[in-house]
């Protein structure tokens, strides 16, 4: 059987790649368990700074492989929403505090959207086209309760409502895509952007993100309290010595990532 995730890694940087390109890439079993261990693996190694997440082919992803869901059904086999979220999630994946890019190639639609929606940065190609198709056949985006939080809920509203897949230009413009360049430059501007990520202070990077999203829904208060405790942290790493060291000694500084 063939991987359908391929992992590579070059240097500090990881490129998992979702490889079922005759499905265009289509979520099934195999394909979602082997995206969890590939998010798994990078983040538990300290060698890999920055993923970026993309599909084989002409597509992204296009969301769940509906085609072994029917298959599911005529065999009886009852599917339940708890069968694709976690217990007190509604990402479909593992989260790490690593910063992942989607650099997002073709179509990425429903859980596509989903794939792409739990990167941090998403860098697609002109011609990429974004949706979330749920509605059209009777199933239900989780993910996308989450979206107000990002880009405006009436945008929200009229993609789960019309099914409808949008321009890159125009998910840019909402706010979910930072650049769009075109197709035969998707990847040398994922990797550039990654590789400014990689120059970055690790912990920083990692921190920063834990707070930015835990904070979406704390109150103030709540917020100071746990910049406090992460910052208090940060400042007692090797990392938060070595880079003012590095900056006073004007010499090139080196990450440990602790």
């Amino acid at each position: 059987m063939a991987a359908a995730i391929l992992y590579e890694q070059r240097d500090e940087i990881v490129i998992i790649t979702m490889n079922r390109p005759e499905a265009l890439n289509a979520i099934n079993r195999q394909l979602r368990q082997e995206m969890t261990d590939a998010i798994e693996r990078y983040d538990a190694d300290d060698s890999a700074r920055v993923a970026i997440v993309t599909g084989a082919g002409r597509a992204f992803c296009a969301g769940r492989d509906l085609k072994e869901r029917a298959a599911d059904n005529a065999a009886g086999v009852q599917a339940k929403g708890s069968d694709s979220l976690g217990a007190e999630t509604l990402a479909l994946f593992p989260r790490t505090w690593k910063p992942l890019i989607a650099a997002i190639n073709g179509y990425a639609m429903a859980g596509g959207w989903a794939i792409a929606q739990m990167c941090d940065l998403r860098v697609a190609a002109e011609d990429a086209k974004m949706g979330i198709a749920e509605s059209r056949w009777s199933l239900l985006p989780p993910f996308a309760a989450l979206l107000p939080k990002y880009i405006p809920m009436a945008n929200v509203l009229e993609l789960v409502f019309t099914a409808e897949p949008i321009s890159a230009q125009r998910a840019y413009e909402i706010g979910f895509v930072n650049r769009v360049v075109p197709g035969d430059q998707l990847m040398d501007e994922a990797m550039a952007l990654a590789s400014r990520l990689v120059e970055m202070a690790p912990l920083s990077l990692r921190y920063f993100k834990e707070m930015a999203y835990r904070g979406v829904d704390m109150n103030e208060a709540g917020l100071a309290s746990m910049t406090r405790n992460i910052y208090d942290m940060l400042l007692k790493s090797e990392d938060a010595v070595e880079g003012p060291k590095a900056f006073a000694e004007k010499r090139q500084v080196q990450w440990k990532g602790r």
